[in-house]
């Protein structure tokens, strides 16, 4: 493979309606953890003397979106961010583009010969639209228009379950046209969704707030988690963020107020829908926050008791974690089971998050993490303050119901 040239590619990105434009925020760091800085990821959307901070770079800056053309030198890059990431649902090589299907089969790139002319590898095409729905007939339509003796020519033969290769159409909001294909067959291109086996419904042990798998992995990625990282949760709950840094191969510390959350003593609770209750390795009965690692065959992580918010929370290793991943209680979902007006809540949240940057400042290291959440009611200023000794990475907007969402904050300590 020619890893000289830049080759065009194309990030299919997930438009996910409650995750918002987190999967732009996702791509920029997990292009950024295999050595491409975002400067060079989007490089042909800024000019260089202009070139805006990441949590600047949103739907309305990108065109085309959710379809994002970027240049790569190093093509590897594909499989490496596709086997991490959890909202780009692909990365597709560019075969051609064009204003009308005509031009697409005339901007055919003399690259993608060796693809759609090799009688030796079987396919499959598909087209991808966004913001509007075509039909099934007009997809067969538009396949045999691009792939047929009028377009393309492929000598490819078809093969609808296990291709060599999968080609795409992809059809843009202002109707324009890219072809493009992924490099390796659909089964080695990555384990599909690998996320999904962590699902909370078929998680063994939960409790009322776990946080949601996929955004778990989301935040590991924004932390850049790799294997040895210690990472520690400061709110550690039933271990959804550990759990997802722990399938990262990460070294993982908790500390949680609630002991009884942790042994399954009160509001934790056994799922009766888990696959794992039938599985022959839980042999525990009683809820218990292992079983969640158990249930993976992850390692188990260090925890201990103790409230973050109490001045006798004293970890005595400074500038230790390579990240810091958390979910701070007294947030959206927290407050609607407390009682009290909306000003003790704010005091609440703000007492907590002040207490998690001082535990932050000493036990993270230089250049680690600080990956969190941060609720917001109708009304607020969607905005992050600025805090002494970090700098903000990105921060996006999760919306959750009318009046409420959240921000899923990256700072990075100086």
């Amino acid at each position: 493979m020619i890893q000289e040239q830049e080759h065009t590619v194309t990030l299919v990105i997930n438009q996910s309606i409650e995750m918002g434009e987190f999967g732009i925020q996702e791509a920029i760091q997990l292009f950024e953890l295999f050595g491409l800085p975002y400067q060079e990821l989007f490089k042909q959307y800024f000019p260089i003397h202009q070139f805006p901070k990441k949590y600047e770079i949103t739907s309305q800056t990108l065109g085309n979106y959710p379809f994002v053309d970027v240049q790569l030198r190093d093509l590897d890059l594909i499989h490496k961010v596709l086997n991490r990431s959890i909202l780009l649902h692909d990365i597709l090589y560019t075969l051609s583009r064009g204003n009308t299907l005509e031009e697409l089969a005339q901007n055919l790139l003399p690259q993608a010969l060796q693809y759609v002319q090799n009688p030796n590898l079987s396919c499959k095409c598909d087209i991808i639209t966004s913001y509007f729905k075509i039909s099934q007939e007009r997809r067969v339509e538009l396949i045999e228009q691009v792939f047929g003796e009028k377009g393309f020519k492929s000598q490819n033969t078809i093969n609808l379950t296990d291709p060599d290769i999968l080609y795409y159409v992809i059809i843009t909001k202002d109707q324009k046209y890219i072809a493009g294909c992924t490099l390796t067959k659909k089964k080695k291109r990555r384990e599909k969704n690998f996320a999904r086996n962590y699902e909370l419904p078929n998680r063994i042990y939960l409790g009322p707030v776990s946080l949601a798998h996929d955004l778990a992995f989301l935040m590991a990625n924004q932390a850049i988690v790799q294997e040895n990282d210690f990472v520690f949760d400061p709110f550690a709950g039933t271990g959804s963020s550990l759990v997802a840094c722990s399938h990262f191969g990460a070294i993982c510390f908790g500390s949680e107020i609630d002991g009884n959350l942790m042994k399954g003593h009160c509001i934790g609770y056994l799922n009766k829908k888990s696959t794992y209750l039938k599985d022959p390795n839980f042999k525990q009965v009683k809820p218990f926050i292992h079983l969640n690692f158990n249930q993976y065959n992850l390692p188990i992580p260090n925890l201990i008791q103790a409230d973050v918010h109490l001045p006798n929370f004293n970890p005595r290793i400074d500038s230790f974690f390579d990240a810091i991943i958390c979910d701070p209680p007294y947030g959206i979902r927290a407050s609607i089971q407390q009682e009290g007006n909306e000003q003790d809540l704010q005091a609440n949240r703000t007492a907590i998050y002040r207490r998690m940057f001082e535990v932050a400042r000493r036990v993270l290291r230089k250049g680690g993490r600080l990956v969190y959440l941060y609720p917001l009611f109708k009304g607020m200023e969607k905005k992050v303050e600025k805090e002494e000794g970090f700098e903000l990475i990105d921060f996006r907007e999760q919306k959750m119901v009318e009046k409420r969402s959240r921000l899923l904050v990256t700072m990075q300590k100086l």
